[in-house]
């Protein structure tokens, strides 16, 4: 009976936090504050939970730059029924989560051979050329502004990380039951002492991610935000694929190397469980940083930034 009571009574507690934080969120919409269209997931309490780091920065990363108060878009009922101005800043989401509403600045599209589900209402700028030339083939004006805001992360965070580990390993959250098997020369990838795993998935705090790669001389990764991560802080990195390509194909990751001018003609493809390692050095051995105008980035954006 105690037990069913405890329960009850933590259901109750869990239901009454997601209705303050509601509450919370739309009486900040009515006061300004900049509504964030993105993938966020909760706890049952209604707290921001640590799903995918890429799509989470939208809200630990803009949360601190961004001079305004933020709110979450997906977390106010209203917003929606009043068809609210919301932006699409950080992802693969102006085709999964864009509506007539929606302003972007700097998303990209996750899939070039579908149709938009509906047209923005404005575009500041988009992550690459390829997303550019998607929307206006479908009649939305798009400026030549590309950039993806994680780019700008170490004008806001700049660590000071020693070199530890030879490789980071960076696996999209999807390919984690790939990580299990992997082997370098026959021993497991988790008991190599010169590769540090790295899980987008998994981290206290969202600097945590940075610290890690910025711990790594290279950096192999089959997540586009960890490929991106390194460019931003000059770190030397490989893009890797697992199995099946990850939804929309590789549209995504050649409209963010377009964008800095420094595209790949295709990832280093994983079979069985051995990394290719000769395969991974020559990679490596040819890569150069890119190169973008993070600066036209910052003075399209449509809401004040404290970077």
């Amino acid at each position: 009976m105690k037990i069913a009571y405890n329960m009850v009574s933590s259901k109750f507690s869990s239901f009454i936090s997601k209705i303050c934080i509601s509450l919370i969120e739309h009486i900040r919409l009515m006061f300004g504050a900049v509504p964030v269209n993105a993938y966020i997931y909760y706890d049952c309490n209604g707290n921001v939970r640590h799903e995918n780091w890429g799509d989470d920065i939208n809200y630990y990363f803009l949360h601190e730059i961004i001079k305004k108060p933020i709110v979450l878009f997906n977390r106010t009922s209203l917003a929606f029924r009043l068809k609210t101005k919301n932006y699409i800043v950080i992802g693969s989401t102006i085709d999964m989560l864009g509506n007539a509403s929606s302003e972007v600045w700097g998303a990209g599209i996750i899939n070039g051979d579908n149709p938009l589900p509906a047209r923005p209402k404005k575009v500041h700028a988009v992550r690459g050329p390829l997303t550019r030339q998607k929307l206006i083939s479908e009649g939305v004006d798009c400026p030549e502004i590309y950039g993806d805001p994680a780019l700008l992360i170490p004008r806001h965070y700049l660590p000071q990380i020693k070199k530890q580990y030879k490789y980071g390993f960076i696996s999209h959250v999807s390919n984690r039951p790939y990580i299990e098997k992997m082997t370098i020369n026959g021993v497991p990838l988790c008991e190599v002492k010169d590769v540090l795993l790295i899980d987008m998935g998994n981290y206290t705090h969202w600097h945590d991610i940075i610290d890690q790669i910025c711990s790594c001389k290279a950096i192999l990764s089959s997540s586009l935000h960890g490929l991106i991560v390194a460019e931003a802080y000059n770190i030397p990195n490989v893009w890797l694929e697992f199995g099946k390509p990850l939804i929309g194909g590789h549209f995504k990751f050649h409209d963010f190397f377009l964008s800095i001018n420094r595209d790949r003609k295709e990832p280093i493809y994983i079979e069985g469980e051995t990394l290719p390692i000769e395969h991974i050095t020559e990679e490596l051995n040819s890569w150069k940083q890119g190169e973008i105008n993070t600066q036209q980035l910052l003075d399209s954006c449509p809401f004040p930034l404290s970077i």
